[in-house]
């Protein structure tokens, strides 16, 4: 089974902290280098679409009933990927913009991403409903093949609870976005970059250790062996 998970995980992880730093400055009024973060947003929003578009209609995690992976993992990467790339868009497109006043540009953009609150709020319900199903199902529990995460595959709730408060802080996130922008509460819209950020730091973290657990499961798979660590 080929997985890619690891790249998804740590380019959602930095998408969510470099949207949470940069909508931070938004809302505090600090300039913003539009094509510095066009170029972050065009980076980890291509990486994103593709490789969740790919998951969702290809299906790659299979087998053993991990076949809700592609859903979970793969349709969330292309939604938040699009979004990426239409900030991107619009930051690249905005350039002359952002050299002038800073308050007068970052009020502007502020308005451009009102009405795809509406998108990042759909995504957010989507995102909680997730959370709950991986809860609900016990979903997520490592093979014992795997170092470290294996150890605790007999425990499957263990890490359903992990992924579901994962996935629901992200979702947190979305809806406190989408309901700010929408009800013109700008002050929301901190309290939801705190959440991507805190979301964020742990999913790039979680991939990064995957890189390490994930090669380990080949390698104990392909030899043999029982590396626990």
């Amino acid at each position: 089974m080929v997985v890619y998970n690891e790249l998804v995980a740590i380019t959602a992880g930095a998408g969510l902290i470099g949207f949470a730093s940069f909508l931070t400055r938004l809302v505090r009024g600090k300039r913003i280098e539009s094509e510095g973060w066009a170029g972050f947003f065009g980076v980890t929003g291509l990486l994103l679409f593709a490789l969740g578009i790919h998951t969702t209609v290809t299906w790659p995690f299979g087998g053993n009933g991990f076949e809700y992976a592609n859903i979970a993992f793969g349709q969330p990467a292309a939604g938040f990927g699009a979004l990426l790339l239409f900030a991107a868009v619009y930051l690249w497109r905005q350039r002359t913009l952002f050299t002038a006043d800073p308050d007068t540009a970052n009020a502007t953009a502020l308005r451009a991403l009102k009405p795809v609150s509406y998108f990042v709020g759909a995504l957010g319900v989507a995102m909680g409903v997730l959370a709950i199903t991986f809860v609900r199902f016990q979903l997520g529990a490592a093979p014992p093949e795997e170092p470290i995460s294996g150890r605790f595959g007999h425990l499957p709730l263990l890490e359903a609870l992990f992924l579901g408060g994962l996935w629901g802080i992200v979702a947190l996130g979305a809806i406190l976005f989408a309901f700010a922008q929408l009800t013109d509460r700008a002050a929301l819209l901190v309290w939801a970059a705190r959440a991507w950020l805190v979301g964020g730091l742990v999913l790039l973290l979680f991939g990064a250790l995957n890189y390490y657990t994930h090669i380990g499961m080949y390698f104990n798979i392909a030899h043999g062996t029982s590396h626990l660590w």
